[in-house]
């Protein structure tokens, strides 16, 4: 919009009181002092006329033959290259986007002519860690780097709201100074590109030797980097929701390019207090603590509990935030004082449960459960939560509690699963969600370029400082212990283990359902089964009388009523619940073993019913079928549709099986096969098997689910 005279005199007046102040911060404290923050200028909303301009991805690059062939090159050099050789993904990542680089411009440009400010910065991060590190390969580029700072201290930064059109802002209102979104005519801004382009300049900054950068180009970052920091944008106690971890960002660059730690021991102290004050107690009259009595993570605390992001765990920002820790023990180095003994208490409770019930040891999140369909499977905010959560695990150590390891675990399964990832596409430029799941979230949808970048960036950075000659860190997927978390307000079950991940979670939305898990992984990151919801298409048990429905284990996430799991007593890996109507009763209890999940349901009909156990596939050339017992169980009859001694074998159309055996079936069962319909959490549905008998009294049966190690 067009902000109006009277307001772009204030603000002419107040960028000239800005300078002013700055000039005289520069003479009385010399290079490298603390300059007096600038105010802030907020631009009142856009107007409906242009609302809507610009709404595309900035990051977003188009097809083009070129380009694409260049990513599938890539993917060549990448599958010969040394496993434990971490500057590998960097490398191939940075081929493809040659493409993209305009000299003229000093930028990486979209096929459609966009300059996008996020994607500049990631890989000003990639290619300034690189020289940091004295490498030399593909994502090394010196003059880029110079050529990036231009850009991002010129084009894209907003010192004004003088002749500006201000288009959509989520969250929070228009903020100038600041950084734009990409090179439209209309400025769109949000804090993470503020951060993420502070990231950049500031690994710039360390890189400044290596890389030549002039004194105007550290003067720019100086100048500019403090400005948006220490405006009341980001001061404390301005925050996005309970995302403190945009603001931690940009003190730490403003204390790097400033060798001025106020903002650093001050503001970023304040914001961790802010957060931990309400880790328990609601952040304003009325809303929610940002976490829950499980330590999950709330959304939007100043929200109700009513509010549907509320009512489940938002596991990809519990690690993005969790990115605000990387600078702790830098603060505390800086003159910070450290938070006290109880509130580092806090802090290691919900790191520890982030790192134990939020990641795989395949590298992947266990993500039944997120902003609902909005973030879900994007691959390109499972690298920023990977980035956040290693990383405030690495710089955080006096406040997480967790060994640095840790986060070099999480960038080697990272590093290994985005190689498999490259492998299956044929190109680095991946697929902007995993598993082909819809995302809600329209803007980035088609994006195959943010989440390659953004995991380079990651390793490049963290292979800059290992003090590791560059090489990776053994994974240990194969060693991981097996591990259950239970948050009884999100009523969310999840289990990480050597073989498997899984996890029941009734009322997250879309994906929960029931007693049953709602999706399961194996090993390396493959999924066995729908992606979460329930009924046809999910794993379950239904009780039919009458053609019509008693009783589902897993009915659906609209449909799940009171269905809850809890611990069974005297074993941490056993939990346990019940689906009734009136007098008919399901009670299901699940073992989680290291290699298989141990499911008994014992079922007391009072009364004739038809028992339907589901076993589902995915992906259109899923099947299950009957394959050698190997599951050695004791007293087991002959499985419907198989020889005596076979298990079912459930095979997804990406080739991953598990095997599955059924203890204490009635006599006379029948196997029906059929092909659910599509949905959300079942974008490509396989082939179901059903087993059906008919149970008249108590009967106890028992499941085994063993996925295959291969």
């Amino acid at each position: 919009m067009r902000v109006p005279t009277s307001v772009r005199r204030r603000i002419a007046a107040g960028v000239l009181a800005a300078l002013l102040l700055a000039v005289v911060a520069f003479v009385v404290l010399g290079d490298g002092g603390g300059p007096a923050p600038p105010p802030t200028t907020t631009v009142a909303g856009p107007t409906d006329d242009v609302a809507g301009d610009d709404r595309g991805d900035a990051d977003e690059v188009p097809t083009d033959p070129r380009f694409d062939a260049a990513g599938r090159r890539a993917e060549r050099e990448l599958s010969v290259s040394d496993d434990e050789d971490a500057w590998a993904v960097p490398d191939a990542v940075s081929l493809p986007l040659d493409r993209l680089w305009d000299e003229e411009r000093g930028a990486y440009v979209s096929p459609g002519g966009r300059v996008s400010t996020r994607l500049n910065a990631e890989l000003l991060r990639l290619h300034a860690a690189a020289a940091l590190a004295g490498h030399r390969g593909p994502a090394r580029h010196d003059g880029r780097v110079r050529r990036i700072v231009g850009y991002l201290t010129g084009p894209a930064y907003v010192a004004s709201a003088e002749g500006e059109r201000f288009g959509a802002s989520r969250h929070n209102s228009i903020h100038v100074p600041g950084w734009r979104q990409s090179s439209s005519r209309v400025v769109n801004q949000h804090p993470s590109i503020d951060a993420t382009v502070a990231r950049g300049l500031r690994a710039a900054w360390q890189a400044r030797q290596q890389t030549r950068l002039s004194g105007t180009a550290r003067d720019a970052i100086r100048a500019e980097v403090v400005a948006v920091a220490s405006s009341d944008a980001f001061r404390a106690p301005a925050r996005l929701l309970n995302q403190i971890n945009w603001n931690a960002d940009l003190y730490a660059a403003a204390a790097t390019v400033s060798n001025d730690p106020k903002l650093l021991t001050d503001d970023y102290r304040a914001q961790l207090q802010w957060f931990v004050d309400h880790a328990r107690e609601p952040t304003v009259p009325g809303g929610r603590p940002n976490l829950s009595s499980g330590y999950g993570f709330f959304y939007q605390p100043e929200a109700d509990a009513q509010t549907t992001l509320n009512k489940s765990d938002t596991v990809e920002y519990a690690s993005i935030v969790t990115g605000a820790l990387r600078y702790y023990d830098e603060a505390v180095a800086a003159g910070m004082t450290p938070l006290s003994e109880e509130d580092r208490a806090t802090m290691r409770a919900w790191v520890g449960h982030t790192l134990d019930a939020d990641w795989t040891p395949s590298g992947y999140l266990n993500w039944e459960t997120g902003k609902a369909g909005a973030r879900l499977h994007l691959r390109q905010y499972w690298a920023l939560a990977l980035d956040g959560v290693a990383n405030g695990t690495l710089g955080g150590t006096g406040i997480t509690g967790r060994d640095p390891s840790d986060g070099d675990r999480l960038i080697s399964r990272g590093e290994e699963l985005f190689r498999r990832w490259a492998a299956d596409a044929g190109s680095v430029l991946l697929p902007a969600t995993s598993f082909d799941f819809p995302s809600r979230f329209a803007g980035v949808r088609n994006n195959r370029t943010t989440a390659s970048v953004r995991l380079a960036a990651t390793i490049a950075e963290w292979a800059a400082s290992c003090a590791c000659r560059g090489r990776l860190s053994p994974t240990e997927s194969a060693k991981a212990p097996l591990l259950t978390r239970f948050d009884p307000e999100f009523r969310r079950l999840t289990v990480n283990g050597p073989r498997y991940a899984t996890a029941l979670s009734p009322t997250a939305i879309p994906t929960g359902g029931g007693l049953e898990p709602a999706w399961l992984m194996n090993a390396r990151g493959e999924s066995l089964i729908a992606l979460g919801g329930g009924g046809q298409g999910s794993l379950g048990m239904r009780l039919v009388a009458g053609g019509q429905t008693l009783v589902d284990t897993q009915p659906g996430p609209t449909q799940v009523g009171t269905l809850a799991l809890r611990q069974a007593k005297a074993d941490p890996n056993a939990y346990t619940g019940r689906a009734a109507l009136g007098e008919t009763v399901v009670r299901v209890t699940h073992r989680f073993e290291p290699d298989r999940i141990v499911t008994t349901y014992l079922v007391d009909p009072r009364r004739d019913v038809e028992v339907q156990l589901r076993l589902p596939s995915t992906g259109r050339g899923g099947v299950v079928r009957c394959g050698p017992g190997t599951l050695g169980l004791p007293k087991r009859g002959r499985l419907p549709g198989c020889r005596r001694g076979q298990d079912y074998v459930v095979r997804s159309a990406g080739g991953a099986t598990m095997h599955v055996g059924l203890i204490g079936l009635t006599p006379g069962g029948v196997l029906t096969r059929s092909r659910p319909g599509a949905r959300s959490t079942l974008p490509d549905p396989g082939s179901q098997a059903t087993i059906r008998l008919r149970v008249t009294k108590r009967t106890a049966i028992t499941r085994v689910i063993r996925p295959d190690a291969d």
